[in-house]
């Protein structure tokens, strides 16, 4: 009986013990088939729109469509409104990012060089802004590979020097 006791723990116990291990969603061993962003930079041109150019590494052949997330950060004052109203007081550049609007977008500019190929997009946001928090997303065209997301960036206008 002793030993059908024991004989049954070590089951419970080979049967729970592979469980234990790296948590996280799996993500495909298939290198060959995988790229990443290597660099991001966005600046203000005219009417308020972004410029971003950015460059991936990797299997950029398999990039099937891009993502451009924005949250606005001090929103530009409206005269029609009252004061309390004018600005989005809930944007923070400390809080987390939560993007207010984002959009699909095409690269304007493709350029493919020996260890990355750069990507230039333009894009004016719907909410006019001094300053914007935003992040670029590449989906790939294997849809079991996770999204390739750039880390959060700032993005300020420049004020005109007095």
């Amino acid at each position: 009986m002793k030993t059908k006791m024991i004989v049954a723990c070590l089951i419970c116990l080979g049967l729970v013990l592979p469980a234990c291990g790296k948590k996280g969603a799996p993500i495909p061993q298939d290198q060959k088939n995988r790229f990443a962003w290597k660099t991001e930079d966005a600046q203000f041109i005219g009417n308020g729109c972004l410029a971003v150019t950015a460059s991936m590494t990797g299997a950029v052949h398999n990039v099937d469509s891009f993502l451009l997330e924005l949250e606005p950060l001090t929103p530009q004052t409206d005269p029609d409104l009252p004061p309390e109203l004018a600005v989005a007081s809930d944007t923070c550049a400390g809080c987390p990012f939560t993007p207010r609007e984002s959009s699909e977008i095409v690269p304007q500019e493709r350029a493919a060089g020996d260890k990355a190929t750069r990507y230039t997009f333009t894009y004016c946001p719907s909410v006019k802004a001094a300053a914007y928090r935003w992040r670029l997303v590449a989906r790939n065209v294997f849809k079991a590979f996770p999204f390739e997301l750039t880390p959060i960036r700032t993005v300020e206008q420049q004020r005109p020097l007095p």
